[in-house]
């Protein structure tokens, strides 16, 4: 047998092996023994395979006492480096770095550092990824907003609100109401689920990492929109970055779905799984049941366990816990809880809603039997149990501005009490003082926004007596329990040094007192199945309101799979997921992170909360609309003020300004033979499309000096509406005509009067106003604005034919079209277009379609809409068609993106009226002071509602008597200060 000569070393665990498996020697370890042995070839290389097999079991041996909690993404990994063994952990933006080094005593040291492995660019990359991700977070909000508008706005038109007949089609109504659940809880979840990506884009996609992961999120970000950039500029487009951001959205859309589905799928599988290893148990007899048998054995607990869950009664105790309390019972399990524990514990406070002392009653659990009664009491975790990852206050982390900041969190932070970590006395009567402060300054602050806007003492006395019950007396109470309980903790602490870490917290805990039948908890699965999704679905159909059908399909099958297969349910019936052996380190991080972050976090509520004071709102709007129903004709409409004119006094035209340019528009507005027409006219006449026929003709006379100077053309309308077909809709409007000038005519559409014409504001605007918000809330919103026309357009898609025919400008856009195609004989073949507020925007959108030349007083925009409209209207038309005079500080007329053509103005209202400036009679009354009165009388109200100054006299009259003297005409006309 061949002999060779080897050398080797006693002392394995101090030297590192190379490549071949050898140790290699080094300072430290020159010291060792060594011997030169002639050993067989076969004896040394079973003595290699003896070192490796030893060096492998105690590199694994050392690697397994330290390991990371499944918060952290990924496992610590080892190296060896200089002498020393370092613990990376990897965080998302640093490295933390564990480094051990053996001292002379033969002790080990652990240095803790930190790295910051991210760089600049990296860190701006991200934010490029994060932007995008939020524009399309805001844009999925205006999405879930449209879809729960036009859900609200088919109920008037179901209604009958747009019918001559007023018919009711109760089914169709009964049916769009019982599909707000489902809708309310899909939109809900899905925003919360936008939310969940942008924060993952912003980490990098660390939920699911991957090499495969990685390349989709360059592809999607990066890679696609640079190409789209790189190709429209070599082609010499004529708007490149409308081309790539366009792209780009819809790439991120794509990549939103997919990771959605993948959330999604490993929810319910972390809820099948569940529900297979710790629940599931084969009945006797039941034998080898097939696959998919047993997966509907396995679905149907599932499902049982969400539902007992949601429908159990709960008991919510909160304990004040120090140091040496414990929870484990006499078989040593501290899951149960203090509630259950064997010690006697009493509970700081305890609370059992109504829900679940009606469960408990005898009537629900003995005579109905949809309750059981548990005794004792059955633990519930919460999310924050499931993941079992408490926040630690220390006087080393302890701030003013985490405290101010920090929310519900401080109350159920871990308070180290003792020892040289332990929070000093200072700090915890800064805490409390923080925690009352905070409540009493929001208070404050609501209530001195409430003062400022005038609202009332009424309102002012009401917030203050319920933030006093609800907020600041349990947060006072609360707070000094806790401190009490610290003071009792440091007068029984050990006074020496040595940092025993005596911690303080306050648990709440959940307790099941009754659980629901298994017949109640399918009962409630069918019953919500069919009225709440399957009968709203086929009505839907039925009505062919196809896309929100569809919408509802997607919405509902999500909410099916995220209320009945719920894995947060499960877990709380199980415990902590850190129990779960089964489960690898990385499906146990995603799984806490979708239950915690998706699933159960605070934005879910926040997004409910939202959406469901939207519906109230909306649905406050449409019986507004039905109790308005019969006022929506002239002749039906309640009263309105006075129109008092005074004609002894006039505004001369200010000279000392050049406010406004606009007083007097000459191209495009010009009469034969009259040559200009004034600002004012039409501000005027966009006022009389709101008043009845009697005041009409009579504030016309007094506004143009003379009868039939402008003659309302009441019956040439009507005979239009009857021939045309359009009685039906809500939309009024009224036709002015010149005898002296033949084939000229104004059209004035009326704006905002019943709240039904608020839901068609919204129905026309909301979409471009929400984008227009998004747009300023994100940061470089600006980029973005080539392809919000873009969104908008995608987002009206999804109207029903029914909510799209009741449109307001679908008639009057028809009304001019025919009109100028010769209805009525060709009697007018010249006509412009005004209205204020809504009816502004219906001016700007008939004219904008019709190429009609429009004056808007506070009119919304159709610029970001332009597209959305039917027929879509052409950008040069808006631009060169239209005009829009908007007062500072009116916020509604800057919806919708202002056109080419406009005027700035000055309002004087007072800047706590936050609509003030909004106000058509304002805007009339800012233009006859600017510009002057030109020959027109002055209206009373201009000075006694409005605050303009006093007109110059021109005869024997003082304005106060003449604005008596008006008043005294009105009443002998109309028999009231106000008209009939």
């Amino acid at each position: 047998t061949s002999h060779i000569t080897t050398t080797t070393k006693h002392k394995l665990n101090m030297a590192e092996p190379t490549a071949s498996g050898v140790p290699a020697g080094d300072g430290a370890a020159a010291t060792d023994a060594e011997m030169e042995t002639s050993l067989p070839v076969d004896d040394v290389s079973s003595a290699i395979d003896d070192i490796t097999l030893e060096r492998k079991a105690l590199k694994n041996a050392d690697d397994t006492s330290y390991s990371s909690h499944f918060t952290v993404r990924i496992q610590p990994s080892t190296v060896h480096f200089r002498g020393s063994t370092l613990r990376v952990v990897d965080t998302d933006d640093d490295q933390i770095i564990l480094e051990e080094n053996e001292t002379n005593d033969g002790k080990i040291k652990t240095l803790i550092k930190r790295n910051s492995v991210g760089t600049h660019a990296q860190k701006a990359l991200r934010l490029g990824y994060t932007l995008i991700t939020l524009l399309f977070l805001g844009f999925l909000f205006v999405f879930c907003f449209q879809v729960l508008l036009f859900l609200m706005i088919a109920l008037p038109v179901d209604s009958g609100y747009s019918k001559e007949s007023r018919q009711v089609d109760s089914f169709s109504v009964i049916s769009t109401l019982l599909s707000f659940p489902v809708m309310l809880h899909g939109m809900s979840s899905l925003m919360a689920m936008g939310s969940a990506f942008v924060a993952d884009t912003y980490k990098g996609g660390v939920l699911f990492r991957s090499t495969l992961v990685e390349i989709g999120y360059m592809l999607v970000f990066l890679i696609v929109p640079c190409l789209t950039f790189i190709i429209t500029m070599m082609t010499k487009s004529d708007e490149p970055w409308r081309d790539t951001a366009g792209v780009w959205a819809c790439m991120v859309t794509i990549a939103f779905c997919i990771w959605a589905l993948a959330v999604t799928y490993r929810q319910a599988y972390a809820c099948y799984w569940l529900v297979e290893k710790k629940f599931y148990t084969p009945t006797e007899g039941e034998g080898d049941i097939g696959k998919w048998a047993k997966r509907f054995e396995i679905g149907k607990q599932a499902l049982l366990i969400s539902q007992s869950a949601r429908y159990a009664g709960t008991r919510k105790k909160r304990y004040h816990v120090a140091e040496g309390d414990t929870v484990a019972n006499s078989n040593g399990d501290n899951s149960v809880g203090f509630s259950s524990s064997p010690d006697d514990y009493k509970p700081a406070e305890t609370t059992t809603s109504l829900y679940s002392r009606l469960t408990a009653l005898p009537f629900c659990s003995r005579h109905l039997k949809m309750f059981d009664v548990l005794d004792p009491p059955k633990r519930s975790y919460k999310p924050e149990e499931v993941v079992d990852t408490p926040s630690i206050m220390t006087n080393n982390n302890w701030t003013m501005q985490k405290m101010w900041c920090s929310g519900n969190i401080r109350q159920n932070s871990m308070i180290i009490a003792r020892g040289p970590s332990a929070l000093s006395p200072d700090q915890i009567k800064l805490s409390v003082l923080c925690t009352i402060l905070s409540a009493v300054l929001s208070v404050l602050t609501l209530v001195g926004i409430l003062v400022w806007m005038n609202t009332g003492a009424g309102s002012y006395i009401i917030v203050a007596i319920l933030s006093m019950i609800c907020c600041i007396v349990p947060l006072a109470k609360n707070s000094r329990e806790m401190h009490q309980m610290y003071l009792t903790v440091r007068e029984d602490a050990n006074t020496s040094e040595e940092d025993t870490g005596a911690s303080l917290i306050q648990v709440w805990e959940t307790v099941r007192i009754t659980q629901p039948k298994p017949w109640y908890c399918y009962a409630r699965v069918v019953t919500e199945f069919f009225f709440l999704f399957l009968w709203p679905f086929a009505v839907m159909l039925v009505k062919r309101n196809y896309p929100v059908a569809l919408i509802f399909l997607c919405l509902g099958s999500f909410t099916f799979i995220w209320r009945y297969f719920d894995a947060a349910t499960v877990l709380a019936e199980y415990g902590p997921i850190a129990k779960i052996n089964e489960l690898t380190h990385l499906q146990k991080y995603r799984t806490s992170e979708i239950v915690e972050g998706i699933v159960n976090n605070n934005g879910r509520r926040f997004w409910s909360y939202t959406f469901v004071f939207f519906f109230l709102a909306i649905l406050f709007l449409f019986f507004s609309a039905q109790e308005s129903s019969e006022e929506v004709r002239p002749a039906e409409r309640a009263a309105r003020p006075p129109i008092l004119m005074v004609d002894d006094f006039y505004y001369p035209p200010q000279q000392d300004t050049l406010s406004y340019p606009t007083c007097e528009l000459n191209k495009g507005f010009t009469f034969p033979g009259v040559g200009s027409s004034s600002l004012g006219d039409y501000g005027f006449l966009s006022a009389m499309a709101y008043e009845t026929s009697n005041v009409t003709k009579y504030s016309l006379e007094k506004w143009f000096g003379g009868v039939d100077v402008m003659v309302d053309e009441e019956e040439f309308v009507a005979d239009y509406r009857v021939d045309s077909g359009t009685t039906n809709n809500p939309v009024y409007f009224k036709l002015f005509s010149i005898p002296s000038i033949p084939g000229y005519a104004v059209m004035a559409i009326r704006g905002s009067e019943t709240a039904f014409d608020w839901l068609v504001n919204m129905q026309l605007w909301s979409a471009a106003g929400l984008a227009q918000v998004v747009k300023w809330l994100t940061p470089f919103g600006w980029v973005w604005h080539p392809i919000l026309p873009d969104l908008v357009n995608w987002v009206s898609y999804i109207q029903s034919p029914s909510i799209r025919n009741v449109a307001y400008y679908r008639v009057t856009t028809q009304f001019v079209n025919d009109v100028l195609a010769g209805y009525g004989g060709s009697k007018f073949s010249n006509l412009f277009v005004t209205g204020a507020s809504l009816g502004g925007g219906l001016a700007i959108i008939t004219g904008g379609q019709t190429e009609a030349f429009a004056v808007a007083i506070s009119g919304l925009g159709a610029t970001l809409s332009h597209m959305a409209v039917d027929p879509p209207i052409d950008l040069d038309h808006l631009n060169t068609h239209t005009f829009n005079f908007i007062p500072d500080r009116d916020y509604i007329a800057r919806i919708g993106g202002r056109g080419r053509l406009y005027q700035n103005a000055q309002c004087i209202a007072p800047k706590n009226n936050l609509f003030g400036c909004h106000s058509m009679w304002r805007s009339v009354c800012e233009i006859s002071y600017r510009c002057g009165s030109n020959g027109r009388p002055v209206f009373c109200r201009c000075v006694k509602n409005f605050g303009y100054p006093v007109p110059e006299q021109n005869g024997t009259r003082t304005f106060e008597e003449a604005c008596e003297d008006a008043e005294t005409e009105w009443i002998e006309l109309f028999g009231d200060r106000n008209a009939n």
